[in-house]
C-alpha cells in the first residue's frame, strides 16, 4: 500500500480519500487504489490545498482544522487503515462527528491490550502507526521523504521491496 501511495505522490497526486472501500487487490495480489473523485493534482508551486473532503474517520487533523493540507494526508490515512485492519475499528472512532473530529485533533492513539484482547502486533507496527498518525503534518512519517521515509521504518526491514515491483 505504501508503494502505491508513493507512486501517486510521485505523479503529484494526493488521493485524499484512502479507506478500505477504495482499495482492491488484483488477481496477482497487487494493491489497486480506486475512486479518484477527491484526488488533487498538486502543482509544483502549490504546497497546500484547503478543500475539506474525504471520509470523516480518515481525515487528518489539518483537514479537520482547515489549516491547509498536502500529500501527507495520505500517510495519515494509511495509519488509520493499518490500525483499522488490525483492531477492527478506526483509531478515533465515534458515531458523533463532532466528537470524532475532536478526537482526531486531540486524542492519542491507543492500542488495546495485546494479552487481554488476544491481538498480536509488534512494537514496530505500533510505532509505524503512531508515526503515521502524528498530528503535526510536518513531523508525520512520510512528510519529508515520502515513500522512501515510510519504507525505511523498521517495520519493513524484513521485506524485500524489490520483490513487490512488477
Amino acid at each position: 500500500m505504501a508503494m502505491a501511495i508513493g507512486y501517486l505522490h510521485s505523479k503529484g497526486i494526493a488521493h485524499r480519500d484512502l479507506k478500505l472501500e477504495n482499495i482492491l487487490v488484483d488477481n496477482q495480489g497487487y494493491i489497486k487504489i480506486i475512486d479518484y473523485g477527491l484526488a488533487k493534482m498538486l502543482k509544483e508551486d502549490e504546497a497546500e490545498t484547503y478543500s475539506f473532503c474525504g471520509t470523516a474517520e480518515y481525515l487528518a487533523p489539518e483537514m479537520v482544522n482547515n489549516s491547509g493540507h498536502d500529500k501527507s494526508v495520505d500517510w495519515w490515512a494509511l495509519g488509520v487503515l493499518i490500525y483499522e485492519m488490525l483492531i477492527g475499528v478506526t483509531p478515533f472512532f465515534n458515531k458523533n462527528k463532532q466528537l470524532l473530529f475532536t478526537k482526531i485533533k486531540n486524542s492519542k492513539v491507543i492500542f488495546p491490550d495485546r494479552n487481554k484482547y488476544k491481538i498480536e502486533y509488534s512494537d514496530d507496527l505500533m510505532d509505524l502507526v503512531i508515526q503515521l498518525l502524528n498530528k503535526d503534518k510536518d513531523e508525520r512519517l512520510g512528510s519529508k521523504r515520502d515513500v522512501e521515509e515510510v519504507l525505511s521504518h523498521p517495520f519493513f526491514k524484513d521485506i524485500n521491496l524489490d520483490d513487490l515491483y512488477y
